[in-house]
């Protein structure tokens, strides 16, 4: 919301500058409320289509294509949704925000060498970047890159000591490794604090079973 009235803002104060006619209009504003509306009331294909309704300026901008692609990715049109993350991407190369956003729908299809891609890509920039390093590290695991893997999941447990996904992703690293006290050990951790963890569950009786 605050992007959105930043755009209003500046077409409005800057109207001699040449690029001032491609910035969205404030009927385009509407449809931004609209759609985030929409998408407080779960109605995900409702807030997809006010964006429909934007203006060909709107339409092209920044903010549409990355809210494009976090509303594909969430009705589960997750090729559709990479692709507004890749042009939101396109337009704003600097930016951490689109290649975390399409980190979701990479996952989700499993594209496991994209998802490192653009990890890595985000930590050039912002080398303690959680959500990238998570990602990463899930991504490497699933690669059979145990070894880096499990070193990145090492850093954020010790940064979130109480992240259950960091310490899951540890402990079966861990475990792939066949470092099996180990991983039993971090599950066993994790289970101290978060008894119904279903994958630290699942891990250590794995690591029973060695």
């Amino acid at each position: 919301m605050r992007t959105t009235c930043l755009i209003v803002l500046l077409s409005a104060v800057l109207p001699a500058i040449g690029h001032a006619a491609k910035l969205p209009t404030s009927a385009d504003a509407t449809c931004f409320q609209e759609s985030y509306d929409q998408e407080a009331l779960g109605h995900n294909q409702e807030a997809l289509a006010a964006l429909d309704r934007l203006s060909p300026a709107g339409n092209g901008s920044y903010v549409a294509l990355l809210r494009r692609g976090w509303l594909q990715y969430r009705l589960g049109k997750n090729g559709l949704a990479a692709d507004a993350y890749t042009k939101a991407i396109g337009l704003a190369p600097k930016a951490i925000e689109p290649r975390l956003g399409i980190l979701l729908p990479l996952l989700a299809d499993k594209q496991w060498s994209a998802v490192e891609m653009h990890a890595r890509d985000v930590l050039k920039v912002d080398l303690r970047n959680y959500l990238a390093t998570l990602r990463l590290a899930f991504a490497l695991y699933n690669e059979g890159k145990l070894v880096e893997s499990q070193s990145l999941y090492q850093k954020l447990v010790d940064a979130y000591p109480s992240d259950a996904e960091a310490r899951s992703g540890l402990g079966w690293a861990l475990f792939k490794l066949g470092k099996t006290k180990e991983a039993a050990a971090v599950f066993r951790a994790l289970l101290d604090f978060s008894p119904k963890n279903v994958l630290a569950q699942q891990g250590l009786a794995a690591a029973a079973n060695k």
